[in-house]
């Protein structure tokens, strides 16, 4: 079973796309998915809804299964990603107006080869499997699985080394390489503020940008059906086959 199979995504509302755009239904099909879950396996039903095969993309690099996050993104809500800030030094609340250009960083690449010294490593990029498998175990010993799972090969003068043997340095090397070869997998925003001039780089989590936008607009949805199958008994399905400015006009009918 896949990861994303196990985070409960399912299509029985009806199709998730019409004409390549996520429907309404699919949309709340896809909420339900999410909902309860933690953040891989959240951002892997966000990754499938975007495009992503079910059955594979929880074997795909971290920095491909965010490319598909924000391709739903922009299919659902437009180009624009608007962003509030707050400024670690004068606590200023900035506004930002960033678009999918500014938090893409480019494909990952296959795998790589870092050399330290006498020791030789050849490795993959990190996969949403191996966050999931690593998640639940303490911060310095997931780290350590972490680079484990990913090290294809490791020598030490030509002889094989087991990951557990790699002194902290390569280590360091390593964890290095897997953030420059998949970029897009930890996107940074360079950020100042035109208050204090303070300047700093700030994470930008593509999955979890575009669940917050998600759930809010799910849970209005769900309102609506809820004033128009309380005022007109009509089904979800039939709420939703409600073009959005009919059933605007319908709900100030319903709400005075």
């Amino acid at each position: 079973m896949s990861a994303l199979t196990e985070a409960g995504l399912h299509t029985d509302a009806g199709p998730l796309t019409e004409a390549g755009l996520l429907t309404e239904a699919g949309l709340l099909a896809v909420w339900e998915a999410g909902r309860g879950q933690d953040a891989v396996r959240r951002a892997l039903v966000l990754a499938a809804a975007g495009g992503g095969d079910p059955s594979a993309v929880a074997d795909l690099a971290v920095g491909r299964r965010e490319e598909l996050v924000l391709a739903l993104r922009e299919r659902c809500f437009g180009p624009g990603l608007p962003c509030a800030v707050t400024c670690p030094s004068c606590r200023t609340e900035l506004e930002l107006e960033l678009t999918a250009a500014d938090v893409t960083a480019g494909p990952a690449s296959g795998s790589h080869r870092i050399q330290l010294g006498c020791y030789e490593v050849d490795f993959r990029p990190i996969t949403s499997r191996d966050l999931l498998a690593v998640g639940s175990s303490p911060r310095d010993a997931a780290r350590r699985a972490l680079l484990g799972r990913v090290l294809t090969s490791a020598t030490a003068d030509g002889a094989p080394v087991a990951a557990g043997d790699l002194p902290a340095a390569v280590l360091d090397t390593l964890a290095g390489a897997l953030a420059a070869h998949d970029p897009q997998a930890d996107i940074r925003l360079d950020l100042d503020c035109p208050d204090c001039g303070h300047t700093w780089t700030s994470p930008f989590d593509a999955a979890a940008y575009l669940w917050a936008e998600l759930d809010a607009h799910a849970r209005r949805l769900l309102h609506d059906v809820h004033v128009l199958a309380t005022a007109y008994g009509w089904s979800e399905a039939e709420v939703l086959a409600v073009g959005p400015e009919r059933r605007q006009l319908y709900l100030e009918l319903v709400t005075g």
